[in-house]
């Protein structure tokens, strides 16, 4: 099927779900009934579409998928947050279909932010500009602090447009909450199970991709905690009397007390408001470092003009101690050429690792397809507490400066 079709056929589909929701919504309205969507059969023909193909929520809401993402951003259990999510959504649709049924009444033009069902169902369900945003899909502007108000009302084919979407989000939730609970007792991270549900299609593919990720995970028992990245690496897998641990080293800093700390970093992060910041990664070592550290780091990283160190600066990318290339405490020895590691394209900004393959190389996310293959037929392990993610991913990020920074200026 041609690009052109399949986005006419995905434009029908949409229209064909907006139009079945708008007949259902009258339909109960002349039965006495006033709100979101109750009719049994149209949400079981949709759910059972979402089942199948869950890009068809963002054809029927654009930013479905950011919503849910940010709804469950740093969230220990998404059980419980989606079904916070699937109120805060049911109450977004309900706004939406009391502008579509009663245009006249003036209280539903505007919304106190300080109302109980704004501060207790939907602020702790999604971030503060996320909710202004859903807002102003049907037509609401903040005024001041405490209200968002009406400032041009919408055709109805639109109120009807985003009252569907919140009403898919809702069956979304919904179906995640189910692989959730099929699952248990085993806990999912979040970021898992979005894209599990993404790349899996279907319900029961998610589900199996998500099994066998736990049960890598719970067969990993020798990757725990006590894996330390800052030792060197040893020759081979065999070295560690079989197991794929293989800990790649930071370049040593010999004006260290130790040779080679933790240092204070800071990662990028994803705040709960929806923004990008940045976080300060707590010390992993001695927390009082020589500050002589720094200086190593701006002469092996960056001279005069070198992008790098301004990193080194203090530009909030992150920090790492480096090696002077002719080390003073053993002048004739040579260091042995350390591997350099890659993120591969499946880690997004923000993501944290949950795979490390030492024979590509490469840190993968749980359900990334490229991971799962080098699970079956390479060497790597299971990073499986978030200090170990976090070390790994700066150690990688490092590994691509320092190969950028030594590629030949233009």
């Amino acid at each position: 099927m041609c690009a052109g079709s399949a986005l006419r056929q995905e434009e029908y589909h949409r229209q064909e779900y907006r139009q079945e929701y708008r007949r259902c919504l009258e339909r109960e309205f002349r039965q006495g009934r006033a709100g979101p969507c109750s009719d049994p059969s149209f949400g079981e023909r949709l759910g059972q579409r979402l089942r199948r193909e869950p890009a068809m929520l963002g054809a029927l809401q654009e930013d479905a998928p950011v919503l849910l993402a940010r709804g469950l951003r740093d969230r220990p259990d998404p059980g419980p947050a989606l079904q916070g999510l699937a109120g805060a959504f049911r109450l977004l649709e309900l706004a939406a279909v009391n502008l579509y049924l009663f245009p006249w009444r003036k209280e539903f033009g505007t919304v106190q932010t300080f109302s109980g069902a704004y501060v207790h169902l939907l602020r702790p369900a999604l971030p503060e500009d996320d909710l202004v945003r859903s807002f102003g899909r049907l037509g609401y502007e903040r005024r001041d602090r405490h209200c968002l108000t009406i400032t041009r009302p919408l055709p109805e084919p639109e109120l009807v447009a985003a009252a569907c979407g919140f009403f898919a989000c809702r069956l979304e939730c919904e179906i995640l909450a189910e692989v959730v609970r099929r699952l248990r007792p085993r806990r999912l991270r979040a970021e898992d199970l979005l894209e599990a549900r993404r790349l899996a299609g279907d319900v029961e593919a998610c589900v199996e991709m998500l099994q066998q990720l736990g049960m890598r995970c719970e067969a990993a028992a020798d990757c725990g905690d006590s894996v330390d990245l800052y030792r060197e690496t040893l020759a081979s897998p065999k070295d560690a009397g079989g197991e794929d641990t293989a800990p790649p080293a930071l370049r040593r800093d010999p004006g260290s007390p130790r040779g080679a700390q933790d240092t204070p970093r800071r990662g990028w992060d994803h705040r709960r408001d929806g923004k990008r910041g940045q976080e300060p990664v707590p010390p992993m070592g001695n927390p009082n470092l020589d500050t002589s550290s720094l200086l190593f780091l701006e002469q092996e990283l960056g001279r005069a003009g070198s992008p790098l160190s301004a990193l080194a600066a203090g530009s909030g990318s992150p920090q790492v101690l480096g090696e002077p290339q002719n080390s003073p405490t053993s002048p004739r020895q040579e260091a042995p050429e350390l591997p350099c590691y890659q993120l591969h394209s499946c880690l997004r900004r923000g993501a944290l690792p949950s795979y490390c393959c030492t024979t590509c190389q490469q840190l993968h996310a749980g359900t990334c397809a490229a991971g799962q293959a080098c699970r079956t037929h390479h060497h790597g392990q299971e990073l499986r507490s978030e200090r170990q993610q976090r070390l790994w991913l700066q150690r990688t990020e490092v590994d691509m400066l320092l190969a950028d920074g030594s590629a030949p200026w233009s």
